[in-house]
């Protein structure tokens, strides 16, 4: 999950870049060459949160073998899927577009998703806690949307939570674009049985899709 900390577009605290979102363990900013892209950096050890055992597991992986990475792991998990899906990703998923190396270090370079007046779009996290600009209905609506998409196509992606998508005005409606896509490869499960069986994925998308849902209603009010 990238923008745990919502944003501050304005800021320019890390290198000089235009910081997007910083997660626990990866900061996105606007790509300084073409602001229509943005790159994912995976931060220093002292820099990111604290975790668990799994998670401290995982790290120390990365360190030693960059494929277990996480932004090697969401350029595998996006290639994936736009292999097997093809422009069909193109409104549901913001696009990857290689590793690349930056003199801030080495970043997965993306797709920025932007507003009509070029400003990155906020993620649903801010839209839920920090400038509210879509009543809750229409969130969920569009939370349905996804959730449909992702059982149509049987995208075992699961960790829908507020700070992985941004949203963006559609017609009178909203709509969902996911920004991290490796929990696509990349999951809790010791035995990824989700991802095996079509049924078992269904299912747990349908939970967590309503777990979204709830935290919408939560947050912005049932009746709005």
């Amino acid at each position: 999950m990238l923008p745990r900390i919502h944003p501050d577009n304005d800021a320019e605290d890390w290198q000089g870049l235009q910081i997007i979102s910083r997660g626990a363990n990866r900061l996105c900013a606007r790509d300084p060459g073409d602001p229509s892209h943005c790159l994912k950096f995976e931060l220093h050890s002292s820099e990111r949160t604290r975790v668990g055992a799994r998670q401290r597991m995982r790290r120390w992986l990365a360190v030693r073998f960059p494929r277990f990475g996480e932004n090697e792991t969401e350029l595998r998990a996006y290639g994936k899927l736009r292999a097997r899906l093809g422009t069909g990703t193109n409104a549901y998923l913001a696009a990857c577009h290689g590793l690349v190396d930056t003199p801030h270090g080495r970043a997965l370079r993306c797709d920025c998703i932007l507003l009509d007046d070029g400003t990155p779009a906020p993620s649903l996290y801010r839209c839920l806690f920090d400038e509210p600009r879509y009543p809750a209905a229409m969130l969920c609506a569009a939370v349905d949307a996804f959730e449909a998409w992702l059982v149509l196509h049987e995208v075992p992606l699961f960790d829908l939570n507020a700070g992985n998508f941004v949203v963006l005005p559609h017609g009178d409606q909203a709509r969902l674009i996911c920004i991290d896509t490796k929990s696509v490869l990349s999951g809790k499960e010791i035995l990824p049985f989700s991802r095996w069986s079509r049924s078992l994925m269904r299912r747990k998308i349908e939970r967590r899709a309503q777990r979204l849902r709830q935290r919408i209603r939560a947050a912005l009010g049932e009746a709005q």
